[in-house]
């Protein structure tokens, strides 16, 4: 997984994407009560600044915050699938609440009934959120990141022997 702070902004950059455009699709369909084509076109216009601020949170926030409290639960000699597991699980469960202040704030303002709409919107969007997170999402982001980056670094280390082989031989 990401080793530098490019591939950890990339990773997070796609993750955070992914999720906060399932997720504004999904709201959106809670809160209208239809699913049309034009749904997937609604959620891409109105997903930006919540992708920032999500991505934002991700980053400097919620991935620290993640690994924290998994490395609580896991040691780093444990079987990787449990580690991945362990922080793709913290980081909903944080970046739910964050996203949760957001969406209730975006659909009701901040009113007396802010905590039940908060504790509504956050068991709402955990639900799918966790679930999108462990068998979509996550594997996609670890998909492009190894396709993307394993891949320029195979052609770097396959250049670096070439040139190698080439003084070699001179």
């Amino acid at each position: 997984m990401p080793r530098t702070k490019r591939e950890s902004i990339f990773f997070t950059a796609i993750t955070a994407w992914m999720m906060v455009y399932v997720m504004t699709l999904y709201n959106t369909i809670l809160a209208t009560r239809s699913f049309t084509n034009a749904t997937f076109l609604i959620a891409l216009k109105s997903m930006w600044i919540e992708y920032i601020i999500i991505a934002l949170l991700a980053y400097f926030v919620s991935g620290h915050l993640a690994k924290m409290c998994a490395f609580r639960i896991v040691q780093p000699g444990d079987r990787p699938i449990f580690i991945i597991f362990s922080i793709q699980t913290f980081t909903v469960i944080w970046q739910v609440a964050f996203a949760s202040i957001l969406g209730v704030y975006h659909r009701y303002g901040f009113t007396a009934n802010f905590i039940p709409d908060y504790l509504m919107t956050y068991c709402r969007n955990f639900i799918m959120a966790f679930l999108l997170q462990l068998i979509f999402v996550g594997p996609l982001a670890r998909l492009i990141f190894r396709t993307i980056f394993i891949k320029s670094e195979k052609a770097k280390s396959t250049t670096k022997i070439q040139n190698q082989d080439e003084k070699i031989l001179e």
